[in-house]
């Protein structure tokens, strides 16, 4: 009868099981790579080698997010799509040139190519990170165009300008001297940066005119962007009455075997 209890009520049993999601943040990364970032001021690097340092740092912090980056000078190219191979835009950030015969910037054709990288994601966070240290002069997009692009998508840009305005360090190649550094005069837009933040909802562009300074801004991004983990516990059940039930059906077998054969015999013994 107990067993029979025991089964009517159905026991199981289990292991408790945790499942951790995260909802990540797709980013992209738009880099300058015109002539003038190889000035000097971030020596011992020079501005795109300061750039390319900090963004690998960036990338390796962030193990769950979606990477892509666009390079440009005169024009903009997709170097990496939105990945999770963090390899392959850790590889490519590694082959970032300058390029040097490059005469003017687009900073703009250079916003709006991130801006289409993102244009079908579905991630609840989407960001570009913007870097760059000039004026854009040329492309067939302005730059408030394309951040309207970006707003209209939902998509927030961090612009940082790189660099010092006025003279920096410049290297210049001597057939006689080799490389010679000329102090040289670049102009940064911060005007146009700013608006850029600010009409995608980002506040106000950052500066950087050191290493330690553009580290700083990368490290603030990284904390306002933060990538969401969510838990869910389930439980694994597995019903256990049918051994109880069997129990239950075998001494009842066995009840009714002693009935017939075994007690109609005792009191003839006695």
């Amino acid at each position: 009868m107990l067993f029979l209890c025991i089964a009517v009520a159905q026991p199981r049993w289990g292991i408790k099981t945790r499942d951790l999601s995260n909802k990540g943040v797709d980013i992209v990364m738009a880099i300058d790579i015109s002539g003038s970032m190889l000035a000097m001021d971030f020596a011992p690097k020079n501005r795109l080698s300061a750039a390319v340092s900090v963004a690998k740092d960036f990338v390796k912090r962030r193990p769950n997010d979606r990477f892509g980056l666009v390079a440009f000078s005169e024009y903009a190219l997709t170097q990496v799509p939105l990945t999770f191979d963090h390899l392959a835009m850790l590889n490519s950030l590694d082959k970032l040139k300058v390029n040097e015969e490059a005469s003017a910037t687009a900073i703009g054709m250079g916003l709006a190519k991130a801006v289409a990288r993102l244009k079908n994601s579905t991630a609840k966070s989407k960001v570009i990170i913007l870097i760059t240290d000039g004026v854009s002069n040329t492309g067939e997009i302005d730059p408030l165009t394309a951040a309207g692009m970006a707003k209209e998508l939902g998509i927030k840009v961090y612009p940082i300008g790189v660099g010092s305005k006025g003279l920096v360090p410049f290297p210049y190649s001597d057939p006689i001297f080799g490389t010679r550094y000329i102090n040289t005069y670049i102009d940064l837009d911060m005007e146009t940066l700013n608006k850029i933040a600010e009409t995608t909802g980002t506040g106000k562009a950052a500066l950087a005119t050191d290493a330690k300074g553009l580290a700083d801004i990368m490290n603030e991004i990284d904390r306002l962007e933060k990538t969401l983990f969510t838990t869910q516990f389930r439980y694994n059940y597995s019903e256990q009455f049918m051994p109880f039930l069997w129990l239950a059906f075998a001494f009842l077998v066995l009840e009714l075997l002693l009935k017939i054969f075994i007690l109609p015999v005792l009191p003839e013994q006695l």
